[in-house]
């Protein structure tokens, strides 16, 4: 099981702004990737203020659980077989929900849709996502950090040919999912 402790900042933009950022660093390629979210059926992870998901990249599929500790975010990773309840029975995965007190009866809350571009430096990933759930289309920029530097800076620096400032994060794939499920 890999561990990280997630560091990123993200904002969501317009398609126009989407478009004329990814004009900055063409070519890009997109993958599509599909993330289906879990949880207990009495919220466990909800109630940690966390996120599980089964990612779907080419045929590959990677568990991921989020969980914040000490104010900072961990992502807990390893592949699976395939994306289903049963897959969450891995050994490892069983193990890692005992740990945090997550025990019960798995349900699917809902899936997203992202195609993803990237683009690759020493210190972070810059991702380009195209959301699509629920009836819902959203693009989003996020800034990966891969090592410690002075993040907020270069995210804005990359914001700026588009006057666009980056105040805080928007909320979370799996939270933006959700709501749209109430509306």
């Amino acid at each position: 099981m890999k561990t990280n402790i997630e560091k990123e900042y993200k904002l969501l933009v317009t398609k126009e702004q989407f478009e004329q950022l990814v004009s900055l660093y063409e070519p890009i390629s997109f993958h599509k990737q599909v993330n289906t979210y879990y949880d207990t059926t009495d919220h466990r992870i909800a109630d940690l203020h966390g996120a599980m998901r089964i990612r779907e990249i080419d045929e590959h599929f990677i568990f991921t659980l989020k969980l914040w500790k000490k104010q900072q975010l961990y992502e807990y990773e390893c592949e699976v077989k395939n994306n289903s309840i049963e897959a969450l029975q891995n050994e490892q995965i069983v193990m890692l929900l005992k740990e945090h007190g997550i025990y019960g009866e798995m349900t699917v809350l809902t899936s997203l849709t992202t195609y993803r571009g990237e683009v690759i430096s020493n210190d972070a990933i810059l991702c380009f996502d195209h959301s699509l759930y629920n009836g819902i289309e959203d693009f989003e920029i996020e800034y990966e950090y891969r090592r410690e530097h002075d993040g907020r800076r270069a995210f804005q620096t990359i914001l700026a040919p588009l006057h666009i400032q980056y105040e805080k994060n928007c909320i979370s794939k799996i939270q933006r999912a959700l709501q749209s499920l109430s509306q």
